[in-house]
């Protein structure tokens, strides 16, 4: 197949939506090309050869009137949405740049490419139950996974014991909504040889034991985990946060780093046998004191999330990725 992938500027999650299903896709031979832009108004000849193309996140009209201009010449569009928008919290990011007249015209622009597309594809269930309930013709479930160059460097051990949590900013919102900045200062305090470590979100903790490193690169990633004995993903129980994938519970089980996740949206059924435990809104405290106490369960859930992470790598899913397309294309002819 050809497949032509379209990803707005500047968005992080395209790497797990667009870029590493599409490397999967070009290694079994498929012709692929991924182009990042926002201004998809130009000349839509080069696309009408292809036999699909995906959309992801784009909606606003001039990306409608392309998707129709594709569907007239029998090119399937599948349009990919990572999240629920609508559902952000007033006072979260999220919410607060959906606000007014613009956030009103995203939301419309989102409901009508849905309504619009040949196939829409979701990381989770929850989005896909929400975007049926909406009008969506067809959707499909398309996970979030590792691409096969996410391993554990080899690095030197560290002195003490580091608590890690690999976030975007946005997550500085949960952060509060669960009191874990006195979680962390209590933990530091009790014990002298812990560490924080902040990626990509900074926490602002005032402790000299506490470290932000940016995260700049995806490729750094797997060494900054390394650096980390637990980590962690605290998630606010709200609609919004139900639709996140469980991607980054994969990226800590690959590089074997034990973590400690809230149980909502798509983490909730995971545990022990993924490489950890879920931890409840008020058990945050006593859930890391005795994972810091116990060497011995760190390397059990260590070794159980390393064997699972090992089957969530997206080549060993690429024909699921081949139907799903595949699929699209059917719509498209019929």
């Amino acid at each position: 197949m050809q497949i032509i992938s379209l990803v707005p500027e500047g968005a992080p999650s395209s790497l797990y939506r667009s870029f590493v299903p599409m490397q999967a896709l070009a290694l079994q031979g498929h012709r692929v090309h991924v182009e990042e832009r926002n201004d998809v108004g130009s000349d839509p000849t080069p696309l009408l050869g292809s036999d699909a193309v995906q959309f992801f996140r784009l909606c606003h009209q001039p990306a409608r009137r392309l998707a129709r201009q594709l569907q007239a010449a029998g090119v399937a569009v599948v349009w990919d949405n990572d999240f629920d928008a609508s559902s952000a919290p007033a006072d979260h990011p999220v919410g607060v740049a959906t606000r007014g007249m613009a956030g009103q015209r995203w939301q419309s622009d989102q409901q009508a490419m849905m309504r619009l597309a040949d196939l829409v594809t979701v990381p989770t269930e929850e989005l896909a139950e929400r975007y049926l309930a909406a009008g969506a013709r067809d959707v499909e479930i398309v996970e979030n996974l590792l691409p096969p160059t996410f391993t554990r460097p080899r690095t030197l051990p560290e002195r003490g014991l580091t608590v890690g949590w690999a976030a975007m900013q946005e997550h500085a919102w949960d952060f509060e909504q669960l009191g874990l900045r006195e979680v962390f200062a209590r933990l530091l305090e009790q014990h002298l040889h812990v560490r924080l470590l902040g990626i990509g979100l900074d926490m602002e903790i005032a402790s000299s034991r506490y470290e932000h490193v940016p995260w700049t690169a995806y490729d750094s990633l797997p060494g900054l985990l390394a650096r980390c004995d637990i980590a962690l993903a605290p998630l606010a129980d709200v609609p919004f946060n139900r639709t996140r994938s469980n991607v980054k519970l994969k990226e800590y089980a690959a590089v074997g780093v034990p973590w400690l996740a809230s149980p909502v949206g798509d983490y909730a059924w995971m545990g022990e046998e993924q490489g950890g435990e879920l931890v409840a809104d008020g058990d945050w405290r006593s859930a890391l004191q005795t994972l810091v106490l116990s060497e011995e369960k760190r390397q059990r859930l260590s070794v159980a999330g390393r064997r699972w992470a090992a089957g969530e790598v997206v080549l060993d899913h690429v024909e699921d990725l081949e139907q799903m397309f595949g699929h699209a294309t059917e719509l498209a002819r019929s």
